[in-house]
């Protein structure tokens, strides 16, 4: 049997914490090390439980660790690891979570890491950064792709493999290229979409009074991701520039497609570019986590005894608050468990998380 490994995270914010938060509530590792550039941040991820404990120090951080997780920004990526790279033990495992893979992992595996180092990334997230965002529930049942070079180590494979799943996770392997394609196809590019939606609104907001007033409802679900901090966009973006062009190219020719349909007022032209959508995003699976779940989440943490998840349902159906979702994520026995429940408005989620918080009960809001 492989002895739990003690992990470094480089990086402790969103992901990151939430990673050492989950491998400590599953109790896979032996101790997490966190990494950071601010004493407060240290602080605060050890106020959490995200991490055992901390340092400012690099060298001091990593040096003893059997898996290394690099959670800075995208772009910051590559310049830590080569930094980190003279200190690491032997056979020590490095993976990261960034976003884009291509860039990153050319140019570690260029740097002499194609045996032990594994790209990584979870696709799960929230719009909101830092630390105190963390959530050890953060990757139940989403997709956690890794990306090895060919000649990878298999145990460095495995054992990602083994951390992934006991974060909650599914790992699958993937090429860097196709999975840059992939995501700037379903996240960077909706990003990119959604912004200049509220751009639009913004500027229309000028000319006609009432725009931004009424954009609520449809607009506000359409524009969610529009939230994420920027600092971290503008890194995502600039390290997938291939990929996010050549699908805005591919998107600018149905906006021109679309607009010609209307203006010839072809009715039936746009009838059946609207029932084809319609269809095969019916065919998207509902409840599957992507990198934004599709739905407005709460996790509630409840104790262990009958009728615990009754009373939670029963406190939002007083309130005429319709659960769309819900899934039991963990239990343990005389400690209680945790559900995740979803909806499907953004308001539901926020009264649904205000209700129960005023109940006693522990909540965490996700995206």
């Amino acid at each position: 049997m492989r002895s739990k490994p003690r992990v470094s995270i480089v990086g402790v914010g969103l992901i990151g914490g939430s990673l050492g938060m989950a491998w400590k509530a599953a109790g896979a590792v032996s101790e997490v090390v966190g990494v950071a550039r601010r004493s407060e941040t240290i602080d605060e991820a050890l106020a959490l439980g995200a991490i055992d404990r901390g340092t400012l120090d690099l060298e001091e951080g990593v040096r003893e660790a059997d898996v290394v997780i690099l959670a800075p920004p995208v772009r910051s990526i590559v310049p830590v690891y080569r930094a980190l790279q003279p200190y690491l033990k032997p056979g020590a495992v490095v993976s990261d979570v960034g976003s884009t893979k291509g860039e990153i992992c050319r140019a570690i595996w260029s740097s002499g890491g194609e045996e032990r180092f594994v790209g990584g990334h979870p696709m799960a997230g929230s719009e909101r950064d830092g630390v105190r965002a963390a959530d050890p529930y953060l990757f139940e049942n989403a997709p956690y792709i890794l990306v090895p070079h060919e000649r990878a180590a298999q145990d460095a494979v495995d054992l990602l493999a083994e951390l992934v799943q006991a974060a909650g996770a599914r790992p699958l392997l993937m090429n860097p290229d196709v999975h840059d394609a992939i995501v700037a196809t379903v996240s960077h590019i909706p990003h990119l979409l959604a912004a200049a939606l509220v751009r639009l609104a913004a500027e229309r907001a000028g000319e006609i009074p009432g725009v931004l007033e009424l954009a609520a409802g449809g607009f506000r679900d359409t524009t969610r991701v529009a939230s994420g901090p920027e600092a971290v966009w503008t890194d995502i973006c600039m390290t997938n520039v291939s990929q996010i062009v050549q699908g805005l190219e591919r998107f600018e020719a149905l906006l021109r497609s679309l607009r010609e349909t209307l203006a010839r007022r072809d009715e039936a032209g746009l009838k059946e570019m609207l029932a084809f959508s319609r269809q095969v995003r019916e065919k998207l699976p509902a409840k599957s986590k992507g990198i934004l779940s599709t739905v407005h989440e709460i996790v509630v943490h409840v104790v262990d005894r009958p009728g615990a998840i009754h009373e939670v349902t029963g406190v939002l159906a007083g309130a005429g608050i319709n659960i769309i979702d819900i899934e039991i994520l963990r239990v343990r026995e005389g400690e209680g468990g945790t559900l995740r429940l979803g909806f499907e408005r953004w308001a539901d989620r926020e009264q649904a998380a205000r209700l129960l918080t005023r109940e006693g009960y522990r909540v965490w809001s996700r995206s």
